[in-house]
């Protein structure tokens, strides 16, 4: 969980001079449609008595999942992870990172840390844990679709897709030019356009557009990375 606090009063002189070097104008923003992505299938969460609202299940009732100690016993679902093949039954199931024995195949949050891993159903209400990126990579490996590709960057990587850009929303833009979220076929895989924003503290946060290429062994490295926007104001993120 993370928590965000604008302050109105700080170091407005800074504020005042990191915006300066900004982008002079607007830029142009290419608005690319999200892909297509099968729904992620929560049934067996359903059934194994979690209770979804909205992106999340709260699972606190289900003797099944709490034994696989996910923080909060509570899953999220992501929608960019339905393309995965096999197709499956999958949740993000995180751990708390600030016990020792944690492990997980990204680290999220500031104050709260935590250990991303996945749980996946395996069939006759039996469910799976993956807690590496190599476990992930083992179980859906070879990627061949741009759906699949883009699971692959989502749940190996702290970035996330963004389908719409808005201009004058507390932004100050850094590019000229910001293409949203996309995969594109190239030679030996895909290149996944996802945007990883600078957390934890007081700052501008600045956001990175970040290409990954996800080639067909599934191993995600970054292709290329740059600044395009930040806050317009500090804000404390904790």
């Amino acid at each position: 969980m993370k928590h965000v606090f604008p302050i109105l009063a700080l170091g407005l002189g800074l504020v005042t001079g990191f915006a300066a070097e900004a982008s002079a104008r607007d830029p142009v923003i290419i608005q690319h449609p999200p892909p297509r992505v099968p729904a992620v299938n929560v049934e067996p969460f359903l059934a194994a008595g979690c209770v979804r609202s909205e992106d999340t299940l709260d699972c606190s009732a289900s003797a099944t999942i709490q034994p696989f100690g996910c923080f909060g016993n509570t899953l999220r679902i992501d929608d960019a992870l339905g393309g995965l093949s096999p197709r499956v039954a999958i949740a993000e199931c995180n751990a708390d990172a600030r016990e020792d024995s944690a492990v997980g195949i990204v680290n999220l949050g500031c104050m709260l840390p935590q250990k991303r891993r996945y749980l996946l159903a395996t069939g006759g209400g039996h469910f799976e844990l993956i807690d590496t990126a190599a476990g992930f990579v083992d179980r859906f490996a070879p990627v061949t679709s741009q759906a699949e590709a883009l699971g692959f960057a989502v749940a190996l990587t702290t970035a996330n897709p963004e389908y719409t850009i808005e201009i004058n929303d507390g932004r100050d833009f850094l590019v000229d030019r910001i293409e949203t979220t996309n995969v594109r076929k190239v030679r030996g895989g895909f290149r996944v356009r996802l945007f990883d924003m600078e957390l934890c503290g007081c700052g501008l946060h600045p956001t990175s557009a970040v290409d990954y290429f996800v080639p067909n062994s599934g191993r995600v490295r970054v292709a290329d990375r740059e600044q395009v926007y930040r806050f317009t104001g500090f804000v404390c993120i904790d």
